[in-house]
């Protein structure tokens, strides 16, 4: 009746050796997940900074336009006030039909 004793002896050290092993996995598994989280978060970080860089360079492409469009149209009114005036006037009189809801 030794070797049903061995038997359970051996089979009980082999569990406690694997459930060491799987702890051991477990671990590794978390150290790496933890390296390659840090190691995403910092490459979005980087990301996150390009894409900042770009939409501030967009942001003042836009600005520059739009002063130059502001400038262009001061120019414009300064060169053609009545005219500048009957555009306004008929804008103005076209927003307002519209706005108001009235078809007549």
């Amino acid at each position: 009746m030794a070797k049903p004793q061995d038997a359970e002896f051996d089979v009980q050290a082999e569990f406690e050796k694997m459930k060491s092993q799987v702890a051991e996995l477990l671990e590794s598994l978390k150290d790496k997940g933890e390296a390659k989280a840090a190691k995403l978060s910092d490459k979005l970080a980087s990301e996150l900074e390009d894409y900042k860089d770009v939409a501030r360079q967009k942001a003042q492409q836009i600005q520059d336009a739009s002063s130059d469009g502001v400038e262009e149209v001061g120019k414009y009114v300064k060169a053609n006030p009545l005219a500048s005036l009957g555009i306004a006037f008929g804008v103005g009189f076209v927003l307002s039909r519209l706005l108001s809801g009235k078809n007549n």
